[in-house]
C-alpha cells in the first residue's frame, strides 16, 4: 500500500457511480410520488426528489482533491505609527550644526541670442 492516490479514471467512475445511483433514487422518488397514496410519503419522496440533485451535484464535484490547506485568513501587516507632532519637534535638527555634503559650482555664462533680422518685403 502507498499513500499515492488513485489514478484520476478511478476516481472519476467511482463518482460517476455515486451519481448514477442517487439519480436512480431520485427516478424512484418521482414515481413513489404518483403511485403512494399516503400525504406524509409524498412529502418526503418530494423532498427527496429535491434534495437529491443537489446532494449528488455536490458529493461528485468533492473530487480527490486532499490536500490539506490551512484556514487562516489573510491578516494585513501592522501600522506604523507616526510620530505625534510633539515628537516631531523635539527632533528638528540645530540649523547651526547641520553639515550639508556637496561642492559649489559656478554656472556657465548664457550665450546671447542673435539680433533679430529686419523686416525685409516679400510679395
Amino acid at each position: 500500500m502507498t499513500s499515492a492516490a488513485d489514478p484520476h479514471t478511478t476516481d472519476m467512475a467511482h463518482r460517476m457511480k455515486v451519481y448514477s445511483f442517487q439519480m436512480a433514487l431520485r427516478v424512484v422518488c418521482i414515481i413513489g410520488v404518483v403511485l403512494i397514496d399516503n400525504l406524509i410519503a409524498r412529502l418526503l419522496l418530494v423532498l427527496g426528489a429535491a434534495i437529491l440533485p443537489w446532494l449528488a451535484v455536490m458529493m461528485a464535484n468533492r473530487g480527490a482533491d486532499r490536500s490539506e490547506r490551512s484556514g487562516s485568513a489573510y491578516r494585513p501587516p501592522t501600522r506604523t505609527e507616526l510620530p505625534t507632532s510633539a515628537e516631531t519637534q523635539e527632533r528638528a535638527p540645530d540649523p547651526e550644526t547641520v553639515v550639508v555634503d556637496g561642492e559649489y559650482t559656478v554656472p556657465p555664462p548664457q550665450r546671447e541670442l542673435p539680433a533679430p533680422r529686419a523686416a525685409t518685403d516679400r510679395n
